[in-house]
């Protein structure tokens, strides 16, 4: 048999590991429920601003992340951690949702969020066994990896907001670690790895900015914990690397794309270092003591609604548009 034969009768490679309810994928709907669940507590006040990014991004983002990034690739045992997830996501998104209303510390609330612990721990799973299996570091894979992996952290840091297990931070901080790596942690490295893919892109430079994208929500979360002096040089080399980033997907995947998604993506690509350099003035002011006017109630009013809204959105929505 001929290799075009026998590659003929391959499955496409959206097949191998996307379940579906007849011909709908179960992420597709799940996002698309995730967002009428999201409208309904936005519009009914029930969310604080902490909460709307907190639960936009498992009702929402997630599962437009979950139906692009996982493909073929994802082959078997992988393929079966990817799926359960999948199906578990809705379940576990809605709960934690619900538990973002209800007053902490409490065990319910505990309990609500505990089955996102267990989804993004299918994913880190399924991260670990892909890179165990390659070997190395095999860009844009890896990139798409290191978000499945962050993700859970987003989840821990959550269930210890409920548990009201600060540590020495204010309770507000372990709020926006949760929200940081949902967005920054999970967001950013899949859309990087499915630019990647994209692109084909294997020149030094691109890996170079992917890689600080990689280490960047880990080194900004030491930072923030430790150190204000290792703070601004983490944020200070990632929001280089974002903006290196969005002048990748600006001058090389828009103009490649269809003016929907061109437009989508080329929002992203702007917000996203933007809302680092903001996020750069705060660590700053930090650390020399000096205010800048960057309050935290104004960083979550302008950083958090630039990677929710300007970055996460568009970038999920954007790649759902044409799956690479």
């Amino acid at each position: 048999m001929s290799d075009r034969a026998a590659g003929s009768r391959k499955p496409a490679l959206d097949s191998v590991a996307q379940p579906s309810l007849g011909s709908i994928a179960v992420a597709d709907l799940s996002a698309v429920l995730g967002a009428v669940v999201w409208l309904a507590m936005t519009a009914t006040g029930e969310l604080d601003a902490i909460e709307r990014a907190l639960a936009l991004a498992p009702l929402v983002l997630v599962p437009l992340a979950l139906r692009t990034a996982v493909t073929g690739a994802f082959e078997a045992p992988v393929s079966r951690l990817t799926t359960a997830a999948i199906w578990l996501q809705p379940v576990g998104a809605l709960l934690l949702a619900v538990s973002l209303v209800v007053p902490s510390p409490a065990p319910l609330a505990v309990a609500l969020a505990t089955p996102w612990l267990a989804v993004t721990g299918l994913l880190g799973l399924a991260a670990f066994v892909r890179t165990r299996a390659r070997g190395g570091l095999v860009f844009p894979e890896t990139a798409i990896d290191a978000g499945f992996a962050y993700v859970s952290v987003g989840a821990v840091a959550l269930l210890l907001a409920h548990l009201d297990l600060t540590l020495w931070f204010d309770r507000v901080i372990i709020r926006l670690t949760a929200v940081h790596f949902h967005y920054a942690g999970f967001v950013l490295p899949v859309a990087a790895g499915l630019t990647g893919r994209h692109l084909g892109d294997h020149s030094r430079g691109f890996h170079t900015v992917v890689s600080v994208i990689l280490v960047g929500p880990a080194l900004i979360a030491v930072g923030i914990a430790f150190s204000p002096l290792v703070e601004v040089v983490a944020v200070s080399l990632f929001t280089v690397a974002v903006a290196g980033f969005g002048v990748v997907v600006l001058r090389r995947v828009v103009p490649s794309c269809p003016r929907p998604q061109g437009a989508l993506l080329g929002i992203a690509a702007v917000a996203l270092p933007v809302s680092m350099t903001l996020a750069l003035g705060y660590g700053v002011s930090t650390f020399t003591g000096r205010s800048l006017g960057l309050t935290i109630s104004t960083m979550v009013a302008l950083h958090g609604s630039l990677n929710a809204f300007g970055f996460g959105l568009c970038a999920t929505l954007g790649w759902r548009l044409s799956v690479p």
